[in-house]
């Protein structure tokens, strides 16, 4: 198998193998890797699945990332007894409280608005969608603290995109700006969306 892989001109993907390896690939911020992924998207995929991987991949909303290639129980499918490369590091509850919002906003976005492909959110604005559903935000500046660290673990998971502001480069100080990207869709998908529900209407159950 491997040795078809190389026949089959690897040379030319393999700097496509080392992004995904980094991390998601964007076209807007490489627009020549991923059309190369586009071109050799089966040897790709194909050099993968040999180490338990395949490629989750959007020409439509031009993305693409790996994930592990695995069977209905979660079990790494693979030609040999690997460990999982992609080790799933478990959010906290603050993390996919945000994340799950941030993907409601996108939906909403994309039904209301069609006269603009990108959608925009200030950090003060996601800091207030977040607010109701937050367990203490009595003390306001370690409240804010808290949205902009946990903007930036998602901005670090390439799932928002940090924007140029006003001609300055917003910083953790000032209201950044950020890109939802369409991405988190695919990382916060139904099944996601579901489990965290159940666990906030326990939470809140709790709290009466």
């Amino acid at each position: 198998m491997i040795d078809n892989l190389e026949n089959n001109n690897s040379k030319e993907w393999g700097e496509v193998c080392v992004k995904l390896l980094m991390g998601p690939l964007f076209k807007d911020e490489n627009e020549e890797l991923f059309e190369k992924l586009d071109l050799w998207f089966k040897e790709v995929n194909a050099y993968f699945n040999i180490i338990g991987l395949k490629i989750n991949y959007s020409k439509e909303q031009n993305y693409a990332f790996l994930e592990p290639n695995e069977d209905e129980e979660g079990n790494v499918i693979s030609n040999d007894r690997l460990s999982r490369l992609l080790i799933k590091h478990p959010l906290t509850y603050e993390t996919s409280l945000v994340l799950v919002i941030l993907r409601e906003e996108l939906d909403k976005f994309e039904i209301d608005d069609t006269s603009s492909d990108l959608f925009i959110l200030k950090e003060s604005e996601i800091a207030e969608l977040v607010e109701p559903y937050y367990r203490d935000t009595s003390d306001k500046v370690k409240y804010n603290d808290l949205i902009a660290s946990q903007l930036t673990i998602i901005k670090n998971m390439g799932l928002i995109k940090q924007i140029r502001s006003n001609g300055a480069t917003s910083n953790i100080s000032e209201d950044r700006v950020f890109i939802i990207r369409n991405i988190i869709r695919a990382k916060v998908n139904v099944a996601f969306l579901k489990e965290f529900k159940e666990r906030l209407a326990e939470l809140q159950g709790e709290k009466e």
